[in-house]
């Protein structure tokens, strides 16, 4: 399990933390961590992306190493409370306009 994060996100949350310190000293040397919270496979992200695309590619399954971290993810609770932050994006809702690479529908 893993918790997979827009970048677009990404992009957004560092900016309202960055106006945030500027507005907030007191917020400053505090560690904030990112996410949408929801946690997938790599299997149900591959397949999520599949259908968006509308492909029907085949996929092929490696075993994961037993050194992997099975459950891996982040706590956003401390950015939504002193930040008042919240993801801009979803998974599938707002992956489909940018299936074509280009970042336009």
């Amino acid at each position: 399990m893993r918790d997979y994060f827009y970048v677009e996100d990404g992009a957004a949350a560092y900016m309202h933390l960055a106006e945030q310190l500027a507005a907030r000293p007191e917020l400053r040397g505090q560690a904030f961590n990112f996410s949408n919270e929801i946690q997938l496979t790599v299997l149900e992200l591959v397949n999520r992306i599949l259908r968006v695309m509308g492909s029907h590619s085949v996929r092929t399954y490696v075993p994961r190493p037993v050194t992997k971290i099975r459950h891996q993810y982040l706590s956003a609770a401390k950015a939504r409370e002193l930040l008042g932050w919240e993801p801009l994006f979803t998974l599938e809702k707002d992956w489909t306009g940018r299936s074509n690479g280009t970042g336009t529908t």
